[in-house]
C-alpha cells in the first residue's frame, strides 16, 4: 500500500488561486441586465449593499450574485437617476449595469458596479407598464370598475393613503373646510404609498376595507408626487387585479401630473392630484345639494295638487270597492269549479295509464333477469379463458430471463475471464490498469487462472 499522503493546499491558497483564475478571464467590465434587491446603505461612507436577480418565467429566482455600489458611485449614480426623471435607485427596479468581477477569499464572489443606464430602467417601467395592460385587457379586467355607478350621496369614503403623506393632509384640510357645507364620513386605512413594500400594503389595505364594505361608498387611494420609479407599484398587476374587480368604486389620485399609472386607467375616476379629488368629491355632493333645494322649493306645490288629485281618486275607489268583492268572488267560485273537473279527469286517466304499464313491467321481468344472467356468465367465461395461457406465458418469459442472468453472471466472473487469457497485473497491493503507471525496476504481479508470476519491469514502450 502507498503510504505517501497526497499534496495539500491551504483553503488560502486554493481560494487564492480560484481568485487570480477569476481575475484573468475576467478582466474586463461588463455590462449586466438584473432586478435589485435587498438595497441599503451601510458603514461610515455610506456604500451601497445589494442583491442582483434573475427571474424566470414564473417569477422564480434562477440566479443570484451580492453586489456593492461605492459611496462616490452612488452619489453619481443617484444624480443620473434625478436628471433623468427615474427617482432613487430601489429594490425591485430592473437595471442595465456595468460591473467588475470581485471574488474575495474571506467574502467570495461579488460585483463592483461602476455605471448604472437610467435609460434602461425607464423602459423597463414603460414595457413593464404596457404589459400589465395588455394583460387586464386579455382578462376582460380592465373596464370593470368603471362599470360601477357611484353612489349617491357620495359621502361614506374609505381612504387608503399613508399620514405623513403631505397629499393626505391636504385632502382632508379641502374635502372638510369645504365652502358649500356639505358634509363626509372618512376613514384611513394606512397603507405604505412608496418603496419595495408599496404593492402589498396597499393591497392589504384594501383587503382591510372589504372587510367592512358595506360600511363605505367608495375607495379613495391618494398619494403626492414623486419620481417615476415611485409609480411601479401602480403598474402592478397584482395590484391592479384587485382593484378591477374591488366591489366599490375605486378613485385614484396618484398626485403624478407627467404620467398615468394604471391603477389611474383603470379606477372608476382618475384625478392627478389629492386635491384634485377633493373638488371632484365637493362639487357632485355640492351639485346634489343645490338640485335638492330647488326641489325643496316646489315641494309645497306639488303636495297640494297631489292632495287634490288625492281626494277625487279616493271618491271613485270607494264607489268600486262595493261592487269590487262579489264579483271578484264569483270569479274565483266559477274558476274553482273548472279546476274541479279538469282534476277529476286528469287523475282517472293517470290511474289508468300507470296500472297499465305496471302490468307490463311485471310480465317483463322475469324474462329480462335470464337473458341477463346468461349474458353475465358468458362474460365471466370469456374473462377467465386466457388467464391460464397468460401465467404460462409469463413463467416461461421470467425463466428465460434468469437463465440469460445467471449465464451473464458466470460469463463476468474473474476466473472466467482469466481462462480466456487474460491475466491480472498489481504493483505493490495495486491493479495496474495503464503503462503510465509502471516504471523501470518496478516489482510485478502477474495473476493467471492457474496460479501467479512475480516479475520486474524493464522497459515501458
Amino acid at each position: 500500500m502507498d503510504t505517501t499522503s497526497p499534496r495539500s493546499f491551504s483553503l488560502t491558497e486554493l481560494l487564492g488561486s480560484v481568485r487570480r483564475c477569476l481575475e484573468h478571464s475576467f478582466p474586463a467590465h461588463y455590462w449586466v441586465r438584473a432586478e435589485v434587491s435587498d438595497l441599503r446603505r451601510g458603514g461610515v461612507q455610506a456604500h451601497g449593499y445589494l442583491e442582483l436577480l434573475e427571474k424566470g418565467q414564473r417569477g422564480e429566482v434562477v440566479a443570484r450574485v451580492r453586489a456593492t455600489i461605492w459611496a462616490s458611485t452612488y452619489n453619481e449614480i443617484e444624480r443620473s437617476f434625478q436628471r433623468s426623471g427615474v427617482g432613487q435607485l430601489s429594490s425591485g427596479m430592473s437595471i442595465l449595469a456595468l460591473v467588475g468581477v470581485v471574488y474575495h477569499e474571506q467574502y467570495g464572489l461579488s460585483l463592483n458596479i461602476i455605471d448604472i443606464d437610467p435609460r434602461y430602467s425607464l423602459g423597463e417601467i414603460a414595457r413593464l407598464r404596457l404589459e400589465t395592460i395588455a394583460r387586464l385587457r386579455k382578462e376582460g379586467l380592465y373596464d370593470l370598475n368603471k362599470e360601477l355607478s357611484l353612489p349617491t350621496p357620495l359621502q361614506r369614503l374609505a381612504i387608503i393613503s399613508s399620514p405623513s403623506a403631505a397629499g393626505y393632509g391636504d385632502f382632508i384640510r379641502q374635502l372638510y373646510d369645504n365652502a358649500f357645507g356639505v358634509v363626509f364620513y372618512t376613514a384611513l386605512f394606512q397603507a405604505q404609498m412608496q418603496g419595495e413594500h408599496t404593492t402589498d400594503s396597499v393591497i392589504s389595505a384594501l383587503g382591510r376595507v372589504l372587510e367592512q364594505e358595506e360600511h363605505f361608498d367608495a375607495v379613495v387611494i391618494i398619494r403626492g408626487g414623486g419620481a417615476v420609479s415611485e409609480l411601479r407599484a401602480f403598474d402592478d398587476y397584482r395590484l391592479c387585479e384587485v382593484c378591477a374587480q374591488f366591489p366599490l368604486p375605486i378613485i385614484s389620485g396618484i398626485g403624478h401630473e407627467r404620467d398615468e399609472s394604471v391603477l389611474d386607467l383603470i379606477a372608476n375616476r382618475s384625478l392627478k392630484t389629492p386635491t384634485a379629488v377633493a373638488a371632484f368629491l365637493i362639487e357632485s355632493q355640492a351639485s346634489l345639494l343645490a338640485e335638492l333645494q330647488e326641489l325643496s322649493k316646489s315641494l309645497p306645490q306639488l303636495l297640494q295638487t297631489l292632495s287634490l288629485g288625492r281626494g277625487q281618486m279616493l271618491h271613485t275607489l270607494m264607489a268600486r270597492l262595493r261592487i269590487a268583492p262579489q264579483r271578484l268572488f264569483e270569479q274565483e267560485q266559477r274558476r274553482n269549479t273548472n279546476l274541479y273537473s279538469k282534476l277529476l279527469v286528469s287523475a282517472k286517466g293517470f290511474l289508468h295509464e300507470a296500472r297499465h304499464v305496471l302490468a307490463r313491467d311485471t310480465q317483463r321481468i322475469p324474462s329480462a333477469l335470464r337473458y341477463r344472467l346468461r349474458e353475465e356468465k358468458y362474460s365471466l367465461e370469456q374473462s377467465i379463458a386466457p388467464l391460464s395461457a397468460a401465467l404460462n406465458h409469463v413463467r416461461e418469459r421470467e425463466e428465460t430471463r434468469l437463465a440469460h442472468y445467471e449465464q451473464s453472471i458466470r460469463l463476468a466472473h474473474p476466473d472466467t475471464i482469466l481462462r480466456r487469457g487474460f491475466s491480472i497485473i498489481s504493483s505493490q497491493g495495486k491493479i495496474l490498469t495503464s503503462a503510465s503507471a509502471i516504471t523501470p525496476e518496478s516489482p510485478l504481479e502477474l495473476r493467471f487462472h492457474d496460479g501467479t508470476v512475480m516479475a520486474t519491469a524493464t522497459e515501458r514502450k
